[in-house]
């Protein structure tokens, strides 16, 4: 029954009473009712600790570690198995990429670890128009379309029993506690089971991975490695490539091309570059540099006046592959 309150000073709001209860007083009963009406599963206390109980709590931890040490195994493999970068940005850039890979889910890095590492793509993520040496490193292992597609698949399982562990095995746990506590074990046994498997083989590959990291960086450390460093950053120069198109653009009869004709070409087309050529390479000359590239066969033949000149051309153990198309290189060759 609804009544209005008579004693209630005047100006005052009138107050309802309904059933004896305020309308404040009735929401909080409604709030009450509300939590008296959440499921039996969370208004529960947590149960007394048992063998039984901290047994399984115990796999359950033991797999999460598993799991996270598959997730680092991912992103070691992952971060080293493909990178490239300007030397003068090469740290910036890898630190980077590494953080960037840091931060990924192990679902994102169970599918970039199948492109990265098996699949056998050979694109080169060098821009092609550079001013400076380019280092890069990979990382591969060769297999056939089946064994990739069953690795695929057994990695992506591998991270839905993950998820379920982390995100659903409440429903599990509740059932333990309610005594089928053998039940649950066996889950959480098979799961570390395969997620063993799994660890042992991404662990194996990462440890090829170390491994080969050494050795490249000792050879690098070392005299041989030193130079071969130097060689690569002489052939990839300028003066190097065009040197290698005026060979190829129109040699001689007898496959031989004038030295004296391919510098007048490149002091039209790179003056600067032949100006600096003993401050980038060490080498006072331009036959200098053609005989440290180890990339042409080089001679002297007389002339008619008595004197000589230098001809070369490329060594047959190598070739100058899609040489851009240049129209001061060509065909003077006197």
């Amino acid at each position: 029954m609804i009544s209005t309150e008579n004693s209630v000073p005047e100006r005052q709001p009138q107050v309802l009473v309904l059933d004896g209860l305020t309308p404040q007083q009735g929401h909080a009963s409604n709030k009450r009712n509300e939590s008296e009406n959440v499921s039996d599963e969370t208004a529960q206390p947590p149960p007394g600790r048992t063998p039984a109980t901290d047994e399984l709590l115990r796999r359950v931890g033991r797999n999460l570690v598993i799991f996270q040490q598959v997730e680092h195994a991912l992103k070691i493999l992952t971060t080293h198995a493909r990178f490239r970068a300007p030397a003068s940005k090469f740290a910036e850039r890898f630190g980077k990429h590494a953080e960037s890979i840091r931060k990924q889910s192990m679902g994102t890095l169970a599918g970039q670890l199948t492109e990265a590492i098996l699949l056998q793509d050979d694109s080169d993520a060098t821009s092609r128009e550079i001013d400076e040496a380019w280092f890069g490193f990979g990382f591969r292992i060769e297999t056939d379309a089946e064994s990739v597609a069953r690795h695929e698949a057994e990695l992506e399982e591998l991270v839905d029993r993950r998820n379920e562990l982390v995100h659903h095995f409440l429903p599990r746990w509740q059932a333990a506690v309610d005594g089928d506590t053998e039940a649950a074990l066996d889950w959480l046994d098979a799961q570390r089971e395969a997620a063993v498997g799994m660890l042992d083989r991404l662990q194996g590959w990462a440890r090829t991975l170390e491994t080969a990291r050494k050795e490249h960086a000792a050879f690098l450390a070392s005299d041989e490695g030193q130079r071969q460093m130097e060689l690569l950053f002489l052939r990839s120069s300028n003066l190097a490539i065009m040197l290698g198109q005026a060979a190829m653009a129109t040699p001689r009869p007898d496959g031989w091309t004038l030295l004296a004709s391919a510098g007048h070409l490149i002091k039209r087309a790179a003056l600067e570059e032949l100006e600096k050529l003993g401050e980038r390479f060490g080498h006072a000359t331009l036959k200098a540099m053609l005989l440290a590239t180890e990339l042409f066969d080089v001679a002297e033949e007389p002339t008619p006046g008595g004197g000589s000149r230098t001809i070369y051309r490329i060594n047959e153990r190598w070739r100058l592959e899609n040489p851009p198309v240049d129209s001061t290189v060509g065909s003077s060759n006197g």
